[in-house]
């Protein structure tokens, strides 16, 4: 695929607007996150619909509004697979089905791209088990499948489930294993578990196990979760950011899992804090047709067309951005953006590059010869 050109406003640094003028949009308090773990959502942003799209068009690069280009790329795949392998991963198939569930999606990703494997509680060997430090190390570190895809497939194979639910010791490994990462692309996490997290690597307060201390079990719960809630917020909100695909079942607590899939700026769709639903929900008795099910639709959010916007974001206004695409030997026609991701393109979350989503990106995965265009200084195209 031929990416094309960007074209950005010629503004001055005195008046060129920025693409960070929108409101703060903060989680239900309840989940107690610090400020500086809170991620940023340009709502004012999302509204700012100019000019409604009346039919096929294209936005010139030689109009008046557009004057200076910049290059732009199409942004490789990082995935980090995080796994719980704990104890009760081995009740009603769960293990098997876990396994079945990424061999299938391990087959069907392409070679180039970039696949790495964690699991949680550490395998025996690898180190200690409630140590964050260990899982900065993955067990299968990222590389491109084709030259790994036969390990992944073999460590898998002989990995059981055994042990707690460290989860915050893999998230924060996980994030500390991306911060020291040195190639380039989008970065991203498939957390899959079955449970709540445990108190490792926290600072959850130790309790009295016989006779059993409720009172103190559920605070050390609680911390445990929103350690986890901060870690994904977090790792959401570096630079670059990691987006966090969350699949399991409602033992870990739907509110929970939604949480993570929301901050971790993978929400499924626009309202679906409101329902719980942010999250891949895995049922016990359908675990395996579900979670194929949910990497399927991974791959395809992870494997997105996503074009890096390299320029400089504070010359450039969000509201007059248009994507050009010429594919199928066709003319060069305007993609709207489409903040319901149902067909066009909008930013990902921080604003740091654009994606296609639906029949837009399909029509440019579907020929190698297709070329995309991003052009800055004209109002906005949306659906209308």
């Amino acid at each position: 695929m031929v990416v094309g050109a960007l074209v950005l406003s010629a503004c001055s640094p005195s008046e060129a607007p920025t693409f960070s003028n929108g409101n703060n949009t903060r989680m239900d308090a309840a989940t107690a996150l610090p400020a500086d773990a809170v991620p940023t959502f340009e709502t004012a942003v999302r509204d700012a619909i100019p000019v409604p799209d009346r039919g096929p068009m294209v936005i010139s690069e030689d109009a008046s509004c557009s004057t200076t280009t910049a290059d732009a790329r199409r942004l490789p795949v990082n995935l980090l697979i995080v796994l719980d392998r704990s104890g009760s991963m081995s009740s009603n198939g769960k293990w098997v089905a876990a396994q079945n569930g990424l061999r299938t999606l391990l087959g069907r990703l392409d070679g180039s791209i970039r696949v790495g494997l964690t699991m949680f509680p550490a395998p025996s060997g690898v180190g200690a088990a409630d140590r964050a430090a260990t899982y900065a190390s993955p067990v299968v570190p990222i590389e491109a499948l084709s030259a790994n895809r036969s390990r992944l497939l073999s460590t898998l194979n002989n990995a059981s489930p055994n042990g707690n639910t460290p989860m915050y010791c893999a998230t924060e490994g996980s994030r500390s294993y991306y911060d020291a990462f040195t190639m380039d692309g989008s970065r991203n996490v498939i957390l899959i578990t079955d449970g709540a997290p445990t108190s490792e690597c926290t600072t959850a307060p130790m309790c009295q196990l016989l006779p059993p201390d409720f009172a103190c079990l559920l605070a050390q719960s609680n911390v445990a979760s929103n350690e986890v809630r901060v870690s994904v917020a977090r790792g959401a909100r570096g630079t670059p950011p990691i987006r966090y695909f969350i699949a399991g079942t409602p033992d870990a607590s739907d509110t929970f899992l939604s949480d993570l899939a929301f901050t971790g700026n993978t929400p499924r769709t626009p309202d679906c804090q409101r329902t719980t639903s942010c999250h891949y929900r895995l049922e016990t008795g359908s675990f395996e047709a579900d979670l194929t099910r949910a990497l399927d639709d991974i791959r395809g959010r992870a494997v997105s067309c996503e074009f890096a916007v390299d320029a400089d974001p504070s010359r450039v206004d969000p509201t007059r951005v248009n994507v050009n695409v010429t594919a199928g030997g066709g003319a060069a026609t305007v993609v709207p953006r489409d903040v319901d991701h149902n067909n066009g393109w909008d930013y990902s979350p921080g604003m740091r590059s654009v994606v296609l989503h639906g029949p837009a990106c399909d029509r440019v995965l579907a020929d190698d010869g297709a070329q995309v265009r991003i052009v800055f200084g004209c109002p906005t195209i949306t659906p209308g």
